[in-house]
C-alpha cells in the first residue's frame, strides 16, 4: 500500500477519514498504551450506548403508569437490533483489519500491473468519479433520514397537546425507561439526548461500514471490467502493431501478464467474500425481519385514530426508514450479482 492514497484510490477515503472510521483500521493511528485511540473511543461509546439500551428496556420488567403500543414496541426492537448488529459488524471488521487494509489495494488505480490493463485505466477513472458521487449521495441520504428521525419528536411535541397526564412526550424511539410519566416528562431533554446518542452511533457505524464494503465491491467489479477490456484488445493494440518487432510472442506475453493480474484479483475477491459473507448474511437476516416489523408499524399508524399531524409525521418517519433499508438491501444484492456477472465475463 505504498502508493495507495486519496488520489489513487477509487473509493471515498475522504468520508472514511473525515469521520474517523478509517483510523480504526489503520495501524498508524494514534495510540495510548499500545491501544488505538479510535478503538478506545469506540469501546467507551459502545459501553455507554449498551447501558442506555439496557436502561431503556428495563421498563418492560416494571409496572408503569402508561402502556406501550405495538408501534413503539416494533420501533424499540428495530433500534435494539440496529445497534447490536452495527457493533457486531464493527467488531468483525476490527478483527479483520489487516485483511481489510490488504483488500484496499484492489481499489488502487494502479492495482493491475499489466500494460494492456494500464491502457484501459480510463475505465477506472470513470468509475472513480461515479463511485464518489454514489457514496456522497448515499451518505447524505442516510444523514437526512437520521436528521428527520431526530427532529420529528420535537415537531410532534410542538403541535400536539397532551391532555392525558399519563402520556409521555414523544421521543425518537419511545423506549420504556423505568421512571414515572411525570419524571420522564420533567427530564425529557435528558432522555431525548439518550436516544439521539444511541441513534447517531448506530447509524454512523452502519453508514461507514456500507461506504467501505460497497465501495470495495464496486472497485472489484470495475477491475474485472478492465481485465475484460484488456483480454478483448489482445492483438488489436495499435501501439504494438506499429512496432516492427511485433509478433505472436507479444500477444502471448500480454496474455500471460493479464492472467497474472486476474489471479491477483481473484485472490482479492476471495478475501473480500471471506470478510463480507458473515456481515451480509447477518445483515440480510436481521434487516428482513426489521422491514416486516416496520411495515406493520407503518400500517398500524396509518389505521390509527391519532391526530392528522401525528399520523403524517410518523408515517413519513417510518416510511423513509423502510425505504432506506430496502435501498441498502438492493445495493448489496445488486453488487454481488454484478460481481458474479463481471467475473464470468
Amino acid at each position: 500500500m505504498e502508493t495507495f492514497n486519496d488520489h489513487t484510490a477509487t473509493i471515498n477515503l475522504k468520508i472514511l477519514k473525515q469521520y474517523g472510521f478509517y483510523q480504526m483500521l489503520d495501524p498508524n493511528s494514534k495510540k495510548i498504551f499500545g491501544w488505538n485511540v479510535y478503538w478506545i473511543f469506540f469501546i467507551i461509546l459502545t459501553l455507554i450506548t449498551e447501558c442506555l439500551i439496557c436502561f431503556g428496556n428495563f421498563g418492560f420488567f416494571l409496572e408503569l403508569e402508561d402502556t406501550i403500543d405495538a408501534t413503539d414496541l416494533f420501533l424499540i426492537i428495530f433500534s435494539n437490533l440496529l445497534s447490536h448488529s452495527a457493533s457486531l459488524k464493527m467488531i468483525i471488521l476490527i478483527i479483520n483489519r489487516k485483511k481489510i487494509l490488504d483488500l484496499l489495494d484492489v481499489t488502487d488505480l494502479i492495482f493491475l500491473k499489466s500494460r494492456p490493463c494500464r491502457d484501459n485505466i480510463k475505465i477506472l477513472y470513470t468509475h472513480c468519479s461515479r463511485a464518489l458521487q454514489l457514496t456522497n449521495i448515499y451518505f447524505y441520504t442516510v444523514a437526512i433520514v437520521l436528521f428527520e428521525w431526530i427532529i420529528f419528536p420535537i415537531i410532534v411535541n410542538s403541535f400536539i397537546e397532551y391532555n392525558n397526564a399519563n402520556q409521555r412526550l414523544d421521543n425518537v424511539i419511545n423506549r420504556q425507561y423505568p421512571v414515572g410519566v411525570n419524571t420522564y416528562n420533567k427530564y425529557y431533554i435528558l432522555f431525548y439526548v439518550f436516544e439521539i446518542t444511541i441513534g447517531i452511533k448506530s447509524v454512523y457505524l452502519v453508514l461507514m461500514i456500507d461506504v467501505l464494503l460497497l465501495s470495495i465491491g464496486w472497485a472489484i467489479t470495475v477491475q474485472y471490467e478492465v481485465l475484460a477490456a484488456a483480454f478483448k484488445n489482445i492483438g488489436h493494440n495499435k501501439n504494438l502493431q506499429k512496432d516492427h518487432n511485433y509478433d505472436v510472442v507479444d500477444d502471448y506475453k500480454c496474455f500471460k501478464s493479464i492472467l497474472f493480474d486476474q489471479q491477483e484479483l481473484d485472490v482479492k475477491l476471495k478475501l473480500y467474500f471471506s470478510i463480507v459473507k458473515p456481515i451480509v448474511l447477518m445483515h440480510v437476516a436481521i434487516w428482513s425481519g426489521i422491514i416486516i416489523m416496520m411495515s406493520n408499524s407503518f400500517i398500524m399508524v396509518f389505521l390509527s385514530t391519532e391526530s392528522f399531524t401525528y399520523k403524517i409525521v410518523n408515517l413519513f418517519k417510518i416510511g423513509t426508514g423502510i425505504l432506506l433499508m430496502c435501498i441498502q438491501l438492493f445495493l448489496y444484492c445488486h453488487l454481488f450479482d454484478n460481481i458474479n456477472l463481471k467475473r464470468k465475463n
